[in-house]
């Protein structure tokens, strides 16, 4: 079971690493996000919050014990919670920095399926970290980290550029 969660939890330990360095290259769309919901987050508390999601995702690479993949359910249990509320407003997520799109409901779906796998992560087979990855022959490991790669960027589409794909589709 720990080989078959270890793909889709690099996938969701990626993403924080993703979302937390463009939130601390790019803090000002995590703000507004925060400020459409009626919560007061400057830059300085946004970077705070991206440098702990950096760390997070980090610490779920190298090192994915079940606090840590516990800790990573929570923050996208947050996720959920967070895009549901946008969407409701139609306000945007600021997820990787700056974007004016719309969150969806999309985006809430993508953070729960994320959330499902750190939870399973946590409470029934830990997966294995980098190392493993790196371990393995040469072939599987190339396959893991390039498959595990495009996963990160086909789901990092999916919240930016699927909901403004989803907007224009609705218009019509």
């Amino acid at each position: 079971m720990a080989d078959a969660l270890t793909p889709p939890f690099l996938l969701a330990a990626l993403l924080l690493c993703l979302a937390g360095a463009a939130k601390l290259r790019s803090p000002a769309g995590a703000s507004r996000a925060l400020a459409a919901l009626g919560l007061t987050a400057g830059r300085g508390l946004v970077r705070a919050f991206a440098a702990g999601e950096l760390a997070f995702g980090l610490a779920a690479v190298f090192d994915p014990g079940r606090v840590v993949a516990g800790a990573v359910a929570g923050v996208y249990g947050i996720f959920v919670a967070v895009a549901m509320a946008l969407a409701r407003r139609h306000a945007a997520c600021g997820c990787f920095g700056e974007s004016e799109r719309p969150a969806s409901v999309a985006q809430a779906i993508l953070s729960l399926a994320l959330a499902l796998v750190a939870l399973a992560a946590a409470a029934v087979a830990l997966p294995h970290g980098l190392g493993w990855v790196l371990g393995r022959a040469p072939a599987p490991a190339a396959t893991l980290l390039l498959g595990t790669a495009g996963a990160a960027y086909g789901a990092v589409l999916a919240y930016t550029e699927v909901p403004r794909a989803w907007a224009a589709w609705s218009e019509t």
